[in-house]
């Protein structure tokens, strides 16, 4: 298979991924249908308006989003986490069903996913060679279908709000460890590996990460919160 197809595809697969996520607060929250076209109509508009401005946001922006993209990722990680465990803690024990105030944070645009929607179409418009406002409206459209399809079907599952609760610790979870291992897994790639002896100092930081989901995973527990 041609290199830009497979690009293409990849890129795909992950709007998928993250129409997921968004597909996840929407179908755990038990939004009525017409709700969830509203959420999928957004990311539609999102996406479309991504498109017309590909070419029109200087460089030195996109720089800068990607640059604050580890400090978004850790703010979204750590809201997924509270707004979980809230979730949970307050259906499992006391029967009170926050998951349509809280589903928001899964299935609403934050800066982290209009930096990624973006992203995605600057790389389809560059892969494909077409226009812009073209990649967006195909984009949206992928999201709009993925969204009002995989919701139905997650919330057929009948789950208590509890789950919701799970889901977003889970999802908070994966960023954090996703900001951990990605840049390390592409430092191995990008030199040839060679036996060196690393500062204990230096594993501090990851000592301490480590201990704090130990200890985010214990306060849960003790909450109520069942993964």
């Amino acid at each position: 298979m041609d290199f830009t197809w497979i690009a293409a595809s990849g890129v795909l697969v992950g709007i998928i991924i993250f129409s997921l996520k968004v597909s996840l607060g929407c179908g755990l929250a038990s939004l009525s249908r017409r709700e969830t076209i509203s959420i999928a109509s957004l990311y539609l508009l999102v996406s479309l308006l991504m498109g017309f401005a590909l070419g029109l946001v200087p460089e030195t922006a996109t720089s800068s989003a990607m640059e604050m993209g580890v400090a978004m990722h850790i703010a979204i990680a750590l809201l997924l986490v509270a707004g979980g465990v809230a979730t949970a803690r307050a259906w499992n024990r006391n029967g009170r069903d926050l998951s349509r105030k809280t589903f928001w944070i899964l299935s609403v645009p934050c800066p982290a996913c209009l930096a990624a929607t973006f992203l995605s179409c600057t790389a389809l418009s560059s892969i494909l060679e077409i226009p812009g406002w073209k990649v967006g409206a195909g984009v949206g459209f992928i999201f709009f279908a993925s969204i009002a399809a995989l919701s139905p079907a997650i919330g057929k599952m009948g789950k208590a709000p509890s789950a919701l609760g799970n889901a977003m610790i889970f999802v908070g979870l994966f960023y954090i460890l996703s900001i951990l291992l990605i840049p390390a897994y592409l430092k191995t790639q990008a030199i040839p590996f060679v036996p060196i002896s690393i500062p204990a100092s230096d594993l501090l930081p990851s000592y301490f990460v480590i201990l704090g989901l130990v200890f985010l995973g214990f306060v849960g527990r003790r909450m109520g919160v069942r993964l």
